[in-house]
């Protein structure tokens, strides 16, 4: 009976922790955003910091549940974003690729297990594997959806030269395939390696470095937390000497 009371516990502890860094990604996602000086139509923002967290504390079913939350609150609070919600969309996919990128580095390379010069390749890895699966996917469809006001692709008559003429401010040339990779390269892969960035060295700096440090070091998170909501009770004593990523 004390068991599964212990385990009924915990599950509702694991869901209020996890709606709590949904509302929190909604609110990073929805407020704390600032325009991409090279395309204002990008938005810095670090929301994917509580899809890191949550991976680190629940796996990859607490990564998704909140990169999936927050999502979901962002449309029902701000509606579509972009034509088609093109802009809810690529969010969505952005998390899942984080969530990917976590997967293999932590648990196919197990670079979280080998120290800080591991864990700084892990986060190097992250930021170019979703840099360029993002970039491809703008080049795609993202973009010219964006840009054209329809639900289209990079394959479509004229939509190589029209995204290029929009990317460029160049009307007056004539623009081919190899123009276009180069215009969404040079505008997109920064912003990604900048905003995956950004995200990775907080979660380091701030959370993995610095809040765990704190808690595994109070007395208060031992009596109230241990194997309640951040980690169950038996896995806190080997996680005391590892990495966050490493539960």
């Amino acid at each position: 009976m004390r068991k599964e009371r212990r385990n009924v516990k915990e599950v509702i502890s694991r869901i209020a922790t996890l709606g709590m860094l949904s509302a929190l990604g909604f609110v990073l996602m929805a407020f704390a955003q600032f325009p991409y000086p090279a395309a204002p139509w990008l938005k810095i923002e670090i929301s994917e910091i509580v899809v890191i967290i949550a991976y680190a504390l629940y796996g990859f079913p607490g990564g998704i549940f909140v990169a999936l939350v927050k999502a979901a609150l962002n449309l029902a609070v701000r509606g579509l974003s972009g034509p088609f919600g093109i802009g809810d969309i690529t969010a969505l996919f952005t998390s899942i690729m984080f969530i990917i990128a976590l997967l293999l580095t932590s648990h196919v390379f197990k670079w979280f297990k080998k120290g800080l010069l591991f864990r700084i390749f892990a986060y190097i890895f992250i930021a170019v594997f979703v840099s360029i699966i993002l970039t491809g996917f703008n080049a795609l469809f993202i973009t010219p959806t964006y840009l054209s006001g329809s639900f289209t692709s990079c394959f479509n008559e004229g939509i190589v030269q029209n995204v290029t003429a929009s990317l460029t401010g160049d009307k007056s040339s004539i623009h081919n395939a190899g123009a276009y990779v180069g215009a969404v390269s040079l505008i997109y892969i920064p912003f990604n390696l900048m905003k995956v960035g950004m995200c990775c060295a907080i979660y380091e700096l701030l959370f993995n470095r610095l809040i765990f440090v704190f808690m595994r070091k109070s007395e208060f998170f031992n009596k109230y937390f241990v194997g309640n909501i951040f980690t169950k009770e038996a896995d806190y004593a080997d996680s005391v000497n590892t990495d966050t990523l490493d539960n």
